[in-house]
């Protein structure tokens, strides 16, 4: 990582903000350049001989297209379970990805104001053994490697398909992402995601939860009935381990990859149910999302409270012109507090999104969430646009800023603004 400036008292603009701003400037001009046509996934490219605007929106959006053919194992939908035909060829299940960050962030509180600039590699991920394996198997592993951070396992799982064409039972076993979204629960086409999916409730001390970041040891199984996908889900939970002198969530991925912890384990597994279904072939559709689980947190001395916890959320997106893609998503939460009783949290976005050529887009995000809903002034809301654009068919360029503003009760508001622009090599 290259550190550019670092303040921790109120300073005038840098240069390194300056050139900071030019460098989104030449990503704007790009975008006006007309990005060739990209590929699909290189390794779903190179089998199938597809290209991204089959499955994808803005990538990684999905297409309906898209959803059933990841629904169906990462067959080219309507799959009717034919073997395949093809010889085995490994870089038709293999794929590698680098990410580069270059990015600058102020937070403000009072008269006190850091100021960070950074240009750092952000990842390495690699994609091996990803794919269709015969009439009814599939696999999917994703493994990132991060400067300073232990390997991530973000996907390690064997699935199974019946055969059909529009009606099929699914079911996987091993660690995966939270779930499967299509439309406004999908993964998003800037770089960070709904606040209410990656900030944890918090009435006097943080749950540590969030609804997406955790790649979870599990068993699911679903159905798929035409454009309507049911999912249920058993979980492993999370574990608190002390890192770097405070205390951190980790997926307990199993075996030697769940961290040690001095707090209580789990006495019953987490348990997730999701629903997709679409209303529109370019993204539109409806969700709705269902997690309750459990954990230990710490109180004082060398005590522990077990939070068990629920969070329900609705997603909607539609593309409501050929120039207007709409998306929207409501969750509300419920949690344990230590002196017994219950808090609510609660949290919403709504977003506007501009295709300019195929698979590039523009948008823009509100954000609001309150981790705990009987405390005053506590909400955090935010504003973020973005621009996605795709070049050469394996080279991403995502410019985001975001402004957020976090109401701290009797302390002075937070004001934090980040610039960001990802570089994003994928072959």
């Amino acid at each position: 990582m290259l550190l550019l400036h670092a303040s921790a008292c109120r300073t005038p603009r840098t240069r390194g903000w300056q050139e900071f701003r030019f460098a989104i400037a030449m990503a704007a001009a790009l975008l006006l350049a007309a990005p060739a046509p990209a590929g699909a996934l290189p390794m779903f490219a190179r089998k199938y001989g597809l290209s991204c605007s089959v499955c994808h929106t803005s990538p990684p959006r999905l297409t309906e297209t898209g959803r059933k053919f990841r629904s169906s194992g990462f067959r080219p939908p309507p799959s009717d379970g034919a073997d395949e035909k093809t010889p085995f060829k490994f870089f038709d299940y293999a794929s590698a990805r680098v990410q580069a960050r270059l990015s600058e962030s102020r937070s403000r509180a009072g008269v006190q104001e850091t100021t960070v600039n950074e240009l750092k590699f952000q990842a390495l991920e690699l994609y091996p053994l990803t794919g269709a394996w015969g009439r009814h198997l599939s696999s999917n592993i994703k493994v990132t490697f991060s400067p300073n951070v232990d390997p991530q396992i973000e996907n390690a799982y064997l699935r199974v398909n019946t055969a059909g064409r529009e009606r099929f039972f699914v079911a996987r076993a091993g660690i995966f992402h939270p779930f499967d979204g299509y439309g406004a629960s999908d993964s998003p086409a800037t770089i960070t995601r709904p606040l209410f999916q990656g900030t944890p409730a918090n009435f006097n001390q943080t749950t540590f939860f969030r609804t997406w970041g955790f790649d979870e040891l599990g068993a699911e199984a679903g159905f798929d009935y035409g454009r309507t996908s049911l999912r249920a889900s058993i979980l492993n939970g999370l574990v608190l381990h002390e890192d770097a002198g405070r205390l951190t969530a980790f997926a307990a991925q199993g075996g030697p990859l769940t961290r040690s912890s001095a707090l209580p384990g789990h006495n019953f597994p987490d348990i997730q149910l999701f629903v997709n279904h679409t209303l529109h072939p370019d993204g539109g559709g409806v969700s709705l999302h269902y997690y309750h689980g459990n954990l230990a947190l710490p109180v004082s001395g060398a005590a522990a409270f077990r939070n068990t916890f629920d969070r329900v959320a609705v997603y909607a997106s539609y593309p409501a012109h050929e120039r207007l893609h709409l998306f929207a998503g409501f969750q509300n939460g419920r949690d344990g507090m230590a002196s017994s009783g219950r808090f609510g949290n609660r949290g919403l976005y709504a977003e506007a999104a501009v295709p300019i050529v195929p698979l590039t887009a523009a948008g823009v995000r509100y954000d609001w969430f309150d981790p705990a809903r009987n405390k005053l002034e506590n909400e955090i809301r935010g504003v973020t646009t973005y621009v996605n654009a795709w070049f050469r068919e394996q080279f991403r360029i995502v410019a985001e800023y975001q402004h957020k503003h976090t109401r701290r009760g009797a302390l002075p508001t937070q004001k934090d603004d980040a610039l960001q622009v990802r570089f994003i090599f994928i072959k």
